[in-house]
């Protein structure tokens, strides 16, 4: 009953019925957990520490407890705390791969790729078959510029995820930034199979083929987009970005 009204954001109320359960039986660990997420969404932070605190203390062996433990912390900026309690966490059920993921994605807000990365690492360890580890192993070894090494775990979200089309983004931005526009053209290709319906991509694709010299694809694609209407030119740009784009000459295209 308290899932249901959380769910539907009634929050003040999910309280009572997970006090209730926490009544009820006071070693129920996850009651707890529900309890302290309800008060923190109601801006209930004090006992929203409270609750969790609790849950860690009825199950202290419960890497679940740690973990929203960890988020409240990461919530309040508190990241050293929130470092111990991830770790924590993990040392409570090394198995569970999204632990260790959110452990790296706090190592990356401290700076501490080389520990992100180990983290990392480990999450794909676990999870083999799922593109998200992948792809968030991916993104740190975009960041250090280890293009080589990005480009695989990209291969491999996309490999797990065929029909996301922003793993094939990513693993296009890769390749434009090793000058591999061949191997690049098919991911684009293939966002525009996935969602054809969306301009940005058709935009995408049409600045790729510029980029190999085809200005009679380009502007093909280029027409349609501007078919299919408006579309978000702020996204554009930060893709543009993210691919390291190369100065293109434009105007023979552009302006028919």
């Amino acid at each position: 009953m308290g899932d249901h009204l959380a769910e539907r954001e009634r929050f003040a109320e999910a309280i009572e019925q997970y006090k209730q359960a926490t009544d009820l039986d006071g070693r129920n660990a996850e009651a707890y957990v529900r309890l302290g997420d309800a008060y923190l969404a109601n801006g209930q932070d004090q006992q929203a520490l409270k609750a969790y605190r609790q849950a860690r203390k009825v199950a202290p062996q419960n890497g679940s407890s740690y973990l929203s433990l960890g988020d409240f912390l990461l919530h309040k900026g508190r990241f050293r705390a929130a470092r111990l309690a991830l770790k924590q966490a993990v040392d409570c059920e090394p198995e569970r791969a999204y632990y260790h993921y959110r452990l790296a994605w706090l190592y990356l807000n401290l700076g501490k790729t080389d520990l992100a990365q180990e983290s990392l690492c480990k999450a794909v360890e676990l999870a083999p078959d799922d593109g998200f580890y992948h792809y968030k192993l991916g993104e740190v070894y975009f960041y250090q510029h280890d293009w080589s090494s990005a480009a695989d775990e990209y291969s491999a979200a996309v490999q797990c995820s065929p029909c996301d089309d922003f793993y094939h983004l990513r693993l296009a931005s890769v390749y434009v930034r090793q000058k591999l526009y061949d191997e690049a053209l098919p991911m684009f290709e293939r966002t525009v199979e996935i969602d054809p319906d969306n301009p940005a991509y058709h935009h995408l694709l049409g600045e790729h083929l510029e980029r190999m010299d085809k200005p009679d694809q380009a502007q093909a694609h280029y027409d349609e987009a501007g078919k299919l209407g408006s579309y978000d030119r702020d996204y554009v740009r930060r893709i543009q970005q993210r691919c390291g784009r190369l100065s293109v000459e434009t105007s023979s295209v552009r302006g028919a």
